[in-house]
């Protein structure tokens, strides 16, 4: 048996060997990464392989060379879980330098789901209170990245300790440690926030910096908490030395200055010193960016930091431009004036590369408009749009008409031009804000009944440009523009100047292309259109007033019959007087029938609008050439009725008006609908048993129920009274959808089935578009003598209807970009100092509030001095001082034997020599110096003397 198993031994140390001897190293991984750049992922998986068998390996040498690599494929995107046990057995060696590679993969691969976690507090714990100061910096380190809740409260008194450490560097550490403790274990805090703010006052400056730092994140987060630490962190911030802790500092000010006023008056003056003596442009920025948020009272230090921001908006790095723009935008509510004698470099940014730079400028620009500089600001952001890409133009016409609307047109004197703007902005290629540019139009003429014949004028245009009808991505929301556009058109057509040119327009073929609901508002317009053109031509024949005015129907009949028809039919010189048929002309009956021709290709349109209205005005307008081939004139006076009704002005409505209105007494609104209600539940309930039951059956248990409802019937208005409570709602709901899901499943003939959309045609390639000129026509001439009589300089802003309204009735509009969901990872800083913000570090401590004690675990002397530099990552660096201090040891009894000295001095010796445990052993038997000391002496001197 003995053979046995030392032959198995030997031959699993003869495996160790060769693996080890043809183990890859991870230099030679890395340049085989490199040199299969065509099959990298076979070599990859090989190289798993190898490290799966060679993980397992009794050597640890081995191992930790497996561990290692697998390590950087794990930063490659190969995941190491696998090998989490065996990173934890790596990270229990005594070497030094194994230790260090467990502790790097453990930073790299641990997670909170990770299960060998559990297995590591005794490990972390054994190495924070080593003597070795490598060990304890290395438990620190790995604690810090991987640390959990449960991690956290079984060794943060063991972190904590390590704060009274001598060494400088395990202070620091110990102290950045702590923070990402605290944000684990909030109630860890208050009880080492005492200690943690000693650490300002500590003689390495290291573990100052680390300090500040610390509390510099959490007072970023909870800044109130943090004011009374306000002296202390001037006192630093005046003596200071280091760029890193004075932007720390600075940003701890930016934080503080908002909650205390007299703060800014302060830090005047160091911040005006470091930004006049500092070359370094993040300590600047810091110092701008803390004056800009909370020390804008002080006009001196805001004027020093504009001036500095104007050199870095003329910097060629483009982070460095975009900090300048950032931090301007803080400017624009406390010192506009300051902000805008920078306009020209901000107009210039707009046309920048960078996307962060040009939505930034956007921003600026839209806050720094006013009433004088709307219609500029406008020309610019609309020169803009030539070289700007799809996504930042789309942001431009929303900002436009934004800028524009924004508290019921408080910027806009000229609502001409403000249409002009809109019919412009329609004709923007592949823009998404057509059906907002629409709602703009729609609104302005419903408001402004001054503007309502320009507007006429002005969007004509648009209707007779067939390019926008065209079926592509570059007009992909035009139809929700020219839908709007036609509806005002249609409202507003008796200021149109030629009739038949805009109803060849409306009944263009490539109207059919447009969606259902912009043809159904089309074929409205062109009714009104039609009518307009009639009642221009009856009231030019028959003058009932001013060029333009309806008829007044109550005081002039206007259907009777004609005394001198033939008069009238052959064009007489004499005008019928008022109150007379007027015979339909000519061009009036051509254009009746153009418009029933061109319109009967949508009564088979699959849009129910569209059909519906185009056979409702195929049916009018038959019915008007019945009456007018029956009695001349009367077709005229059907349509002339018809334009009475349609003269009835629109007025613009809240969108909460209906709030307004009082809920009458006499209206039973919680009232049932039926008095049988509960009995038609009831019934609806069992109707597919009922189904299912011959005639007879069903005779027989309808009359059953219905005596069984007769006496458990209760008062309907019990019913409906009661207050019911969110779980029957919720069952009544549900109850009502299965309901109606049965009665469709059995009567679905029954149904109307949903429209499917047409599908979308193929896009077209993109090609630059420029937006083409309508055709010249007499509406164009007529626009252009309007426009060119119009003086903008001395227009008076006309008044607009519901701008005296509250602004609580409207519903806020918001004016910036949309903020979509970002990502959120599972610890989020801003969820973890969340659950600190209830915990005041500043009040007293309560009972039982402080940390465990950790008497019970080993802890090095601080006391104990150094003869030498030890350097603990060597190859067995542990080992080798174990080996030094036996060969000094050594050499003490060598020279305690050539030269006898008195007992007391090679005590002395031996005491100053030896390290670490030599000044525990002398501190055990200092109480027995006069006793034991002697003996344990004699003793030593005479075995040595025997040997």
């Amino acid at each position: 048996m003995m053979s046995s198993a030392s032959s198995m031994g030997s031959q699993n140390k003869t495996k160790a060997t060769s693996i080890r001897l043809f183990q890859k190293s991870l230099r030679d991984m890395i340049t085989g990464i490199r040199s299969h750049k065509d099959t990298q992922k076979e070599f990859i998986n090989k190289c798993l392989a190898d490290i799966r068998a060679e993980v397992v390996s009794s050597d640890i040498r081995t191992k930790a060379v497996a561990i290692e690599k697998a390590t950087y494929l794990h930063s490659l995107g190969y995941s190491m879980h696998w090998a989490s046990f065996h990173v934890v057995e790596l990270m229990s060696t005594t070497n030094v330098k194994y230790k260090r590679i467990g502790y790097l993969a453990a930073c790299q691969s641990f997670g909170d789901d990770t299960d060998v976690v559990l297995l590591i507090p005794n490990l972390l714990k054994k190495d924070l209170a080593s003597p070795n100061p490598a060990e304890a910096a290395l438990a620190i380190s790995c604690l810090g990245n991987i640390v959990t809740p449960e991690l956290s409260q079984t060794l943060v008194a063991d972190v904590y300790s390590l704060l009274n450490n001598h060494k400088p560097d395990l202070r620091r550490r110990a102290c950045l440690c702590l923070y990402k403790c605290f944000l684990r274990y909030p109630e860890a805090l208050r009880p080492s926030f005492a200690r943690l703010t000693e650490c300002l006052d500590d003689d390495d400056q290291s573990v100052v910096q680390a300090a500040v730092t610390v509390l510099s994140e959490l007072a970023m987060h909870n800044p109130k908490t943090y004011l009374p630490l306000a002296p202390k962190f001037y006192k630093l911030l005046t003596s200071s030395s280091s760029n890193w802790m004075t932007i720390k500092l600075v940003k701890v000010f930016g934080a503080l200055t908002p909650l205390e006023p007299r703060l800014a008056k302060k830090l005047a003056g160091p911040i005006s010193e470091i930004l006049e003596t500092t070359n370094a442009k993040s300590l600047m920025y810091e110092c701008i960016r803390t004056v800009v948020q909370g020390m804008t009272s002080q006009e001196k230090v805001v004027r020093q930091a504009v001036d500095k921001l104007k050199d870095m908006l003329e910097d060629h790095d483009p982070n460095i431009k975009f900090l300048a723009l950032h931090a301007l935008t803080f400017l624009l509510d406390s010192h506009p004036r300051i902000v805008a004698e920078h306009k020209g470099n901000i107009f210039e940014c707009l046309d920048h590369e960078d996307s962060n730079i040009q939505y930034c400028a956007l921003k600026i620009v839209c806050g720094l408009v006013t009433k004088r500089t709307l219609m500029d600001t406008t020309a610019h952001l609309m020169n803009a749009m030539g070289k700007a890409d799809q996504r930042f133009r789309d942001e431009l016409v929303s900002s436009i008409v934004h800028i524009c609307m924004n508290e019921r047109y408080a910027l806009v004197t000229d609502f001409v031009w403000y249409l002009s703007v809109l019919a412009d902005l329609i004709r923007v290629p592949c823009s998404s804000h057509g059906a907002l540019v629409g709602e703009q139009i729609i609104d302005v003429c419903l408001r402004v009944e001054v503007i309502r014949e320009a507007a006429v004028g002005i969007l004509a245009p648009l209707l007779l440009d067939t390019s926008l009808l065209e079926q592509s991505n570059v007009n992909k929301t035009v139809p929700e523009a020219l839908q709007s556009v036609a509806w005002v058109v249609g409202e507003y057509a008796h200021y149109i100047v030629d009739h038949e040119e805009i109803l060849d327009a409306l009944l263009a073929p490539q109207v059919k292309q447009l969606p259902g609901h912009a043809q159904s508002v089309y074929i409205q317009s062109i009714f009104k259109v039609y009518a307009s053109a009639v009642l221009s031509y009856s009231q030019g024949i028959r003058p009932t007033g001013a060029v333009g005015a309806l008829p007044a129907p109550d005081t002039e009949p206007l259907i009777e019959l004609a005394d001198n028809a033939s008069e009238a039919s052959t064009g007489g010189a004499t005008a019928p007087t008022p109150g007379k048929l007027v015979p339909e002309s000519e061009d009036l009956v051509s254009l009746r029938q153009k418009v029933l021709r061109r319109i009967e290709p949508l009564a088979t349109s699959f849009n129910l609008e569209v059909r519906e209205r185009t056979c409702q005005l195929q049916q009018m307008l038959t019915i008007v050439g019945s009456a007018e081939e029956a009695e001349p004139g009367s077709g005229i006076a059907i349509i002339e009725e018809f334009a009475t009704i349609l003269s009835e002005e629109i007025q613009p409505v809240s969108l909460k008006a209906q709030k307004k209105i009082e809920i009458p007494e006499s209206l039973g609104a919680e009232e049932p609908m039926s008095a049988e209600w509960d009995y038609l539940l009831f019934s609806s309930d069992d109707e597919d048993e009922d189904y299912e039951v011959g005639k007879k059956g069903k005779k027989g248990k309808k009359s059953k129920k219905k005596e069984k409802m007769s006496k458990e019937l209760r008062d309907v208005t019990e019913i409906f009274g009661a207050k019911k409570s969110k779980e029957q709602i919720a069952k009544e709901e549900r109850e009502s959808r299965e309901m109606l899901a049965r009665h469709k499943e059995k009567m679905g003939q029954y149904y109307l089935e949903g429209e499917s959309n047409p599908a979308e045609a193929a896009s077209k390639k993109k090609k630059p578009i420029a937006s083409l000129p309508g055709p010249e026509s007499a509406t164009m001439a007529a626009l252009e003598a309007r426009l060119a009589n119009h003086n903008a300089s001395n227009v008076v802003r006309p008044s607009i209807k519901g701008e005296s309204d509250s602004d609580e009735e409207e519903e806020e509009i918001s004016t910036g970009p949309s903020v979509g969901k970002h990502y959120q990872p599972k610890n989020a800083s801003s969820a973890l100092h969340g659950q600190l913000g209830a915990y005041d570090p500043l009040k007293p401590l309560d009972r039982g509030e402080d940390l465990p004690s950790v008497e019970a675990y080993p802890r090095f002397d601080p006391y104990a001095k150094d003869d030498g530099p030890f350097n603990a990552f060597a190859p067995g660096g542990a080992k080798a001082s174990k080996d030094k201090k036996k060969k000094k040891d050594k050499k003490d009894k060598k020279d305690k034997k050539r030269v006898p000295e008195s007992d007391d001095k090679p005590k002395e010796k031996k005491s100053k020599k030896s390290g670490g445990d030599g000044a525990k052993k002398e501190k055990k038997s200092k109480p027995k110096k006069n006793g034991n000391a002697d003996v344990d002496a004699l003793a030593q001197n005479l075995v040595e003397t025997k040997v």
